[in-house]
């Protein structure tokens, strides 16, 4: 196993911080009542799945980033759907 490069830190910090934003937002909507329960339930079910995920394999910055921004990209676009 070779060391991690300092731009594979720097992308998982940046992925990492992405989603620690949308729970962040995933629980100020579910707060507020912005949002109805079960897109809380789904958002932070798919939310865990993709930190866990992230979590094991945080070295392969492009699928990470990508997961950690699609997230935040469903969110928004799911919350604007759902927004009551």
């Amino acid at each position: 196993m070779t060391a991690p490069s300092p731009r594979q830190v720097l992308y998982a910090a940046v992925a990492g911080c992405f989603l620690v934003t949308v729970a962040v937002l995933v629980v100020g909507a579910a707060v507020t009542g912005l949002v109805p329960a079960w897109w809380t339930g789904l958002t932070g079910g798919g939310l865990a799945l993709v930190a866990l995920w992230s979590a094991y394999n945080w070295q392969r910055t492009g699928p990470v980033l990508l997961g950690s921004i699609g997230t935040f990209v469903i969110w928004t676009i799911g919350t604007l759907i759902v927004a009551t």
